[in-house]
């Protein structure tokens, strides 16, 4: 599958160093780094959705959300092992479960 034609229009807040750093975060091994990025490269991915009138999914699918995306997936390695996830719920009920 292509990608979305409208993510190659010029674009109105992201810059190109931010294009850069989505290719650059591929190489990155500290998961915490990697989440703060993508919180404030989400905040610019969200800041461009409102000035082109596209929505949420517009953002979520942004191919430079996808990239941080896949590396957090490969940082905690459920990338191709899903059955992390599901260990992952397990835990999660568990720990949050009441005493």
């Amino acid at each position: 599958m292509a990608v979305d034609p409208s993510y190659l229009e010029p674009d109105q807040v992201l810059i190109q160093h931010d294009w850069v750093e989505a290719y650059q975060v591929q190489d990155a091994c500290n998961l915490s780094g990697v989440v703060h990025s993508f919180a404030a490269m989400m905040s610019k991915i969200l800041d461009e959705s409102r000035a082109r009138h596209k929505g949420t999914d517009w953002a979520n699918q942004h191919p430079i959300a996808v990239l941080f995306a896949d590396k957090i997936a490969s940082l905690t390695r459920t990338q191709f092992d899903t059955s992390r996830v599901f260990d992952a719920y397990d835990a999660q009920r568990v720990k949050s479960a009441p005493q």
